[in-house]
């Protein structure tokens, strides 16, 4: 039986890969009910949803697909993003696929002095208007930034309760790379990175993410979804892969 998940405690179970991590450190920073994000459990399994887009963590047994299938239906989901896993037991068809990957080591990077996003800026922080200029350079068909609006009000809002983190490297005076991301109690998962074609290959993006890793990764596990493109790209930073997810 699917109902509406009664707190917080409900979905720590599912914090176990990038799926969960999402679920939890959105919940952390919008409560567990409220027009920005709305959360369900079943049997084995958590699904939020966020406008028309469902994510679905957790495992769905064979006996809870076909309720699954009605329920995703009738909160209005246009899109779901899952596991391959989840995705065959629902029959869903998948437009994309990735990777789940998961930090085995250490991230090699160079020294590099990086900016972090703060809830009051101040004038050495990383401002995410900054941030959202570098996002929407590197805009592709499989990497698409929202309108500025609605980035901003998410990410700030995310910021302020301790939910999301963001760090960006400047050169000459500009911000080149930059990274989020989202944490749980027991994970952390990166997003929302790009750095800009004139720095690819000069460490700057690793050192993005390694100061990310290094600043709220604790005993967090880091991990990060990425198309299957960039697999190989972040096989170099030291990831490995942990699950295929589909959308």
């Amino acid at each position: 039986m699917i109902q509406q998940a009664a707190g917080l405690a409900t979905l720590v179970p599912f914090d176990k890969d990038a799926f969960g991590c999402s679920m939890i450190s959105t919940a952390q920073a919008y409560g567990m009910s409220t027009a920005a994000a709305q959360f369900w459990v079943g049997n084995g399994f958590a699904v939020r949803r966020q406008d028309s887009t469902v994510t679905l963590c957790g495992e769905v047994p064979q006996a809870s697909a076909e309720e699954l299938r009605e329920f995703l239906s009738c909160i209005g989901m246009r899109t779901l993003v899952c596991s391959q896993q989840n995705s065959h037991i629902l029959s869903l068809p998948t437009a994309e696929t990735g990777a789940e990957m998961e930090l085995a080591g250490q991230i090699s990077a160079p020294p590099e002095k990086l900016h972090f996003a703060s809830a009051v800026p101040a004038e050495d922080d990383l401002r995410l208007r900054e941030m959202y200029e570098v996002l929407s350079a590197c805009a592709a068909p499989d990497f698409q930034v929202t309108p500025f609006e609605p980035f901003y009000l998410d990410m700030s809002h995310r910021i302020r309760h301790r939910a999301v983190v963001c760090a960006g490297a400047y050169r000459q005076g500009k911000l080149c790379a930059c990274a989020s991301a989202a944490l749980s109690p027991a994970r952390m998962l990166l997003f929302g990175g790009a750095a800009l074609p004139q720095v690819r290959g000069t460490g700057a993006f690793a050192a993005v993410l390694a100061g990310l890793v290094q600043k709220a990764a604790q005993n967090r596990a880091v991990s990060l979804l990425c198309g299957e493109y960039l697999r190989q790209h972040y096989q170099t930073f030291g990831f490995i892969e942990k699950h295929t997810a589909g959308i």
